[in-house]
């Protein structure tokens, strides 16, 4: 019988800084609070730009330019170990923050806890428990707080 490789499953995310500011979702579960960039799974036959859109229109309600990748990773998130991230620059360029009806807004669905959507001061990054720490540390290397 044929080795068949299992097919590595991919992560996109949407860094988008404007004003000194980045936009985040804070994650809260009854025994954890945490900060991650938008973004989600890579769905078969979708490229990149096009997860991003659909993921930043579903969670974010916001229409997106994707530019340049910014950082790739391996997850070693316990239950997603040797999923590939990718973290985009992007822009956004229309629809309306707040408005998104992606299944973590929606009852009844697997996910868990609140996603609360906010604009981050680049100077308040250090103090947030923003995961993965990687990109954190990243992002406040090269985006200064001025």
């Amino acid at each position: 019988m044929p080795n068949i490789k299992e097919k590595i499953i991919e992560r996109v995310r949407a860094i988008i800084i404007d004003s000194n500011k980045i936009l985040l979702i804070n994650r809260i579960k009854t025994d954890d609070s945490y900060w991650v960039i938008p973004g989600g799974k890579v769905e078969q036959g979708e490229s990149h730009e096009e997860a991003i859109k659909r993921e930043c229109l579903e969670e974010l309600g916001i229409e997106v330019v994707v530019g340049k990748l910014f950082l790739k990773r391996i997850n070693d998130k316990i239950g997603l170990e040797g999923q590939h991230e990718f973290f985009y620059l992007c822009n956004m360029v229309g629809g309306k923050l707040g408005t998104g009806q992606g299944p973590e807004f929606q009852l009844m669905t697997h996910y868990v806890g609140e996603y609360k959507i906010h604009w981050i001061d680049m100077k308040d990054l250090t103090q947030l428990n923003l995961k993965p720490h990687e990109v954190r540390d990243k992002i406040i290397l090269e985006y200064p707080a001025n």
